[in-house]
């Protein structure tokens, strides 16, 4: 009989994985936020003057320590001249997404990401 890791026994509580899923979306968007600001050659300074903002103000959103709210991902995104575009998948591998322009008459999309995994796991045809 397998041993099961600490970690696939500490997401067996709902509460728990909910918690994690919480902290992973944090820790996703401040590497984003930071993954921008290098592309954009932006310092915290920077992009705090670009926000109206204080640098300590910068420093809590990329340490975690700020409630990242939408608006304000938003106008994190809007000082570096980019927006932010979302997406979301499900267990079974199937990628939800919006286009970001809402000018466009263009359709939301739903498509697979891992083709073959989702059929040999699932037993559907993506």
């Amino acid at each position: 009989m397998m041993t099961r890791s600490t970690y696939d026994q500490y997401i067996d509580d709902p509460e728990r994985r909910r918690i994690l899923e919480q902290e992973r979306v944090m820790v996703d968007a401040t590497e984003l936020v930071c993954n921008a600001m290098d592309f954009r050659r932006m310092n915290r300074t920077e992009l705090a003057e670009k926000m109206g903002r204080s640098k300590a103000y910068v420093t809590q959103i990329l340490r975690g320590n700020q409630n990242l709210t939408l608006r304000t991902l938003a106008d994190v995104f809007h000082a570096m001249n980019s927006r932010l575009v979302m997406v979301a998948a499900t267990e079974a591998g199937f990628i939800f997404s919006r286009q970001w322009n809402m000018t466009q008459q263009i359709p939301s999309a739903v498509v697979p990401s891992e083709r073959a995994y989702v059929e040999e796991e699932w037993g559907v045809a993506a």
